[in-house]
Parts: structure tokens; sequence; C-alpha cells
């Protein structure tokens, strides 16, 4: 019994590892089948600045901040043509019936109202008769009507700052969208490297471990080791071969990531440059807080916001106070629809306008709302600004831990290489055990997978820490 256990074991493993390879080989045909009609495309090659350039110039996002810019700018010309006169122009036509010449005689015992004749004492018609000069009843009016506000308690001008403030916003919006879209770009640009990198060590462990197994399987037929030795380095060499296609699948992932942001299509064969040399950020303690207290751009758009808050309070605090308009207003009347023929009448007036309005507690409680508003906006920068400066120091101990961690996996490399080659060399000669080689080869392939993952962290982790201080890099500069 116990003799049996231990062969079904042997025989349930060498199942699994052949339908393992079986699965693995069917991946690995379908990656190569896309991989060959990728490379049947033209191929795109591009470095972090020239795909940053292009992402900029081709994102909707940016296009649909440009659009917002265009929007406030229309609303503070709309704000700035409230200081001007504005005209309003009118024609009128009103007909009386009961008062035409054809009415007079059929309404003229109707009723006392609608009387047109004395009939008592005087046969006197109250009208005088016709022809008039101009009808009296059927009249054609052209009204033109200038009017120019002289003093508005301040509500036309704080209605404009606002409006010009707002313009301001949204062009520093603009830039952020711009370094929001950078840090994107970086992100997935460095980790298609990554993932190249990942792939390279993959296929590294797929040849190391394969002529391990050929080895093996030399001694397996020799009688010096036996089969299980063989049948664990198939099982790790599957594994190897299973990050291999992970690999593959987030090189995919990332190169369509990067064909979205740069608005190619998704089948676009875009390659990258492969550059990872590691150079020392010139970033420190205390230095970082005051390049994003000078840099960061949105402490500026939450000042922009609390000089809004005051606009909108003394624009509402206009409601308090009377205004005066100056108004003129010009007419030319007629009784048939030209109202410039020449028996038209010509009439105007000009009329100062002084306007004070009394709604109870309205106006008073709309001031005390827009008070209150002004001192969150107070509150919500200050806000901000811890939040930069906490976000600024979290990013910083990111990659200062990064930049550490190069330094310790490329030592790491190095000994996990020397380790390898020692324990290969003791199983040529039989004096280290299979077992002690695979875990080397592991180690080794864990060792150079760490130090490129650090080597990616690291720019990775300084791009977020610019962009937190607002001086990411965007395009060729």
């Amino acid at each position: 019994m116990g003799r049996f256990k231990p062969a079904g074991a042997g025989w349930w493993v060498c199942i699994s590892a052949v339908l393992l390879s079986a699965v693995i080989a069917v991946i690995d045909a379908s990656a190569a089948a896309r991989g060959a009609r990728r490379s049947q495309a033209r191929v795109v090659r591009l470095s972090l600045p020239e795909a940053i350039s292009i992402a900029l110039n081709r994102n909707l996002r940016m296009s649909d901040a440009r659009l917002a810019v265009e929007e406030k700018e229309h609303e503070r010309r709309s704000a700035f043509s409230d200081f001007f006169p504005s005209l309003n122009v009118q024609y009128l036509a009103a007909g009386y019936r009961y008062r035409q010449p054809g009415n007079i005689g059929a309404f003229a015992i109707a009723h006392d109202s609608r009387r047109s004749v004395a009939v008592i004492n005087d046969p006197t018609p109250v009208f005088s008769s016709y022809p008039y000069r101009i009808d009296p009843y059927r009249t054609f009016t052209l009204v033109g009507t200038l009017t120019q506000p002289v003093y508005s308690g301040g509500r036309l001008l704080n209605n404009y700052k606002y409006a010009k403030l707002g313009v301001d916003y949204s062009a520093i919006q603009y830039e952020v969208d711009q370094q929001d879209l950078t840090l994107e770009v970086n992100e997935a640009y460095y980790q298609m490297v990554q993932a190249k990198k990942l792939l390279i060590v993959a296929e590294q462990s797929i040849v190391a471990l394969q002529s391990l197994r050929n080895q093996t399987l030399e001694f397996y037929k020799a009688g010096v080791v036996p089969k299980v030795d063989v049948l664990a380095t198939e099982g790790q060499l599957a594994q190897a071969r299973i990050q291999k296609t992970q690999a593959l699948t987030d090189i995919e992932k990332n190169r369509a990531q990067l064909n979205y942001l740069l608005r190619y299509p998704q089948e676009t064969n875009l390659e990258v440059d492969i550059d990872i040399e590691f150079e020392p950020a010139p970033y420190s303690i205390p230095a970082i807080y005051e390049i994003a207290a000078a840099n960061r751009l949105e402490i500026r758009q939450a000042n922009i916001s609390v000089a809004q808050a005051l606009a909108l309070v003394r624009s509402s605090q206009a409601d308090l106070i009377p205004s005066v308009t100056l108004q003129f207003q010009g007419s030319r009347t007629n009784d048939d629809w030209n109202p410039f023929d020449h028996e038209a009448i010509n009439s105007w007036r000009i009329d100062g306008i002084f306007t004070w309005a009394f709604d109870m507690f309205r106006s008073r409680e709309t001031v005390k709302a827009r008070r209150a508003s002004y001192g969150r906006a107070f509150v919500a920068r200050a806000q901000l600004v811890e939040g930069i400066m906490n976000e600024v120091k979290q990013a910083y101990l990111d990659m200062k831990r990064s930049e550490r961690d190069i330094a310790d996996n490329k030592k790491a490399v190095e000994f996990r290489s020397e380790n390898f080659r020692i324990n290969k060399e003791r199983y040529n000669e039989q004096v280290a055990t299979y077992t002690e080689v695979l875990d080397a080869q592991r180690e080794l392939s864990q060792a150079e997978g760490d130090y490129y993952t650090s080597l990616i962290d690291y720019r990775i982790n300084r791009a977020v820490l610019e962009r937190r201080m607002g001086t990411i890099r965007m395009g060729a500069n």
C-alpha cells in the first residue's frame, strides 16, 4: 500500500504535466498567430517624449478642455457686453374694431359704452369726420428703446470678474489635464517596457530549463537520476511558459492602452524604446514642498475659486442698494403697415429710472449664503494644500523605496546568478541535488524580474512625484 500511493502520484503528475504543456502550447500558438498578424502591419516605434506629444495633440480629453476654455471665453464676452447700452426694437400693430368707420352706425344704439354719436341733444358726432391724417383706431408703430445702465451697485463689474476668472480657471484646467494625461502615458509606456523585460526573463528561464531538462533526461536514461526529476523540470518549465504567456498578455494590454491614449487604431503595431537606465533624482525634503507650492496648478485654481466666491458675494450685495438706468425711446406711428411713410408721426422720450427693490429677507439671506460659500472656498483651499503636501510626501517615499530596491535587487541578481552557476556545475558533477539546481534557477528568474520591476517602479514613481509637484515633463521638451 505504501508503494502504490507514490506510483499513483507519479502517474498523475506525469498526466498533469503533459496536459499543462499541451494547454500552454495552444496558448503560445495563438499568441504566435497574433504576433504574426501584428508583424504584418507597419511598426510604429515611439520614444516616451514622442508618445506624450502625440497624446497631447490627439487625445479627445485635450479637445474637450480646449472647448471648455472657449466656452468660458464666450461667457466672459457676454458679461462684458452688459456694460454697453442695449437696443430693443419693437413693431406694434393695433386695431380698434368697434371704432372703425364701417362699425359706427351698426353699434350706435347698441349700448351706452358703444355710442359713437350723441343722439339726445347734440346730433354732432363725438369723433371728427374722416379722413384723418393718421387713423387713431388703426396704428402701426415702430419703437426703438436704448437702455444704458448707469449704476448697478457693482453687480455688472463683479459678474464680469466672475466670468473672467472662469476663463483663467478653465485655462489652468487645460494644463492640469495635460499633466494628468502625461502621467497616464508614462505609466502605460513603462508598464509595457516592464512586460517586455519580464518576457525576456521568462524566455531566458525557458531556455535554461529546457537545457536542464535535456541534461536531466540524459541522466535519467543513464539511470543516474529518478524520473521524478524529469517531471519536476517539466513542471517548472510549464510555469516559465505561463509567465511568458502572462508577459505577452501584459504587453498587448499596455499596447492597447497606449493606442487608446494616442488615439491610434487598436491593432496598431506600437513599439516602445526600452530605456530603463537608472538616473538618481535630485529631489529632497523639504525642497519638494516648496516646489509643489510654487508649481502645483490646483493651488492656483483654488485661489481663483476664492476670488470667484468673493465676486459672487459682492454681486449679491448689489441687490440691497438702488440702481440707476438711463433709457431713451423713440417711435414712429402710422395707420398702415409702413411706419416710414411720410405721413407717419415721430415721438421720443428720455427716462431716468431709479430702482430700489425690497423683497423682505431674500436678498439679505442670499448675501449670507454667498458669504458662507466664500468661507467654504477658504477651507477647501487649505484642505487642498494640505492634501497636496501629503501626496508629495507619499510619492517621495515610494520613489525612494524603489530607488533603494534597485541597488538591492541588482546585488541579488549577481548573487543568484553565481549561485545558479555553482549549483549547476555541482549537479553536473553529481555533488548537488536536482532540487537545489531548480531552486537556484527559480530564484535567479525571480531576482531578475524583481530588478526590472524596481527599475520600472522607480521611473513610474518619479513621474508620479513630478506630477504631484506640478513639474512633470510634457512632450519632447
